[in-house]
Parts: C-alpha cells; structure tokens; sequence
C-alpha cells in the first residue's frame, strides 16, 4: 500500500496569531439583593436609583438558571414589596412578569399567592385606567354640554 503525502501549501504560514492577552471582564454590576436592600433602606436619589436600576435589570434579564434562581428567592424573600420606580411602576409586578417571561421551569415556580397578588394588581390597573377614561369622556361630555347651551 503506497502512501500520499499532501500537497504542499503555496501559502506561507508566516502570519502570526495575535496575542491572547489576559482579559479583563468588566465589574459585575450590583446585585438584584444589594439594589434591593439598597432601595429599601436608602432614602433619597440613591434610594431611588438603586430602585431605577432594578427594573433596567429585570428587564433585561435573560433565561439562566443563576438569573432565574435569584429573582425566585427574592421575591419569596419579599425583597421586591413596596418598591416602585421613578414611573410609579411596581418593582414586585415586573419581578413576577419577569419570571413569566423567562418561561419554563421558572414561570412554573411562582408562587400561587404571589400569582393571585400579580393578577389583582393587573386588574386594578386596568379598573383604574378604565376609570380614568370614563372620567374623561364625562368631562368631555360635559363641556360640549355646556358650549351648546350657550349657542
């Protein structure tokens, strides 16, 4: 059996591979708790912005098991309740829409209690949008109302 030897290559291996430097990762951001605990107990602008940045987190929080396990603990922990950001929004609401939103196993191990507290807040909010328009359109209603009267 005769070997083959490959032919040899016309281009020159000369080239050199770029250096793998040590690479730095940049710093890790806060932790949801220290935010959280931040939020919590710090009064004023930092408060408020530890707050602020927790909602930038869970909205871009992405489906991992570190990422999913967290928010679970902490909201069972109740480290979301009573904190809202600068646009009112509820920080305990989003933490939940969140784990709905991350999917299987998470949205499966919410909490029933905290379901059931997640679907009130959602019907509230609507009951008061709808109240809010309701109240608009009487007062529309009202002054149309009043500008025939006085033709």
């Amino acid at each position: 059996m005769e070997r083959v030897q490959a032919p040899a290559s016309s281009v020159e291996s000369s080239t050199e591979v770029p250096s793998l430097a040590p690479w730095e990762p940049a710093a890790a951001p806060p932790s949801l708790e220290h935010l959280a605990l931040t939020g919590r107990t710090t009064p004023g602008t930092a408060g408020r912005a530890a707050v602020n940045q927790i909602h930038a987190t869970l909205r871009s929080l992405t489906a991992t098991e570190e990422n999913g396990a967290a928010l679970l603990k902490l909201l069972d922990d109740g480290a979301f309740n009573e904190l809202r950001a600068d646009d009112g929004s509820s920080t305990r609401e989003l933490a939940v829409e969140t784990l709905l939103r991350l999917g299987y196993p998470w949205a499966l191990r919410i909490h029933p209690d905290e379901l059931a507290w997640f679907r009130r807040a959602q019907k509230t909010a609507k009951q008061l949008k709808l109240t809010i328009l309701l109240g608009v359109l009487a007062l529309a209603g009202g002054a149309a109302a009043y500008l025939i009267s006085l033709l």
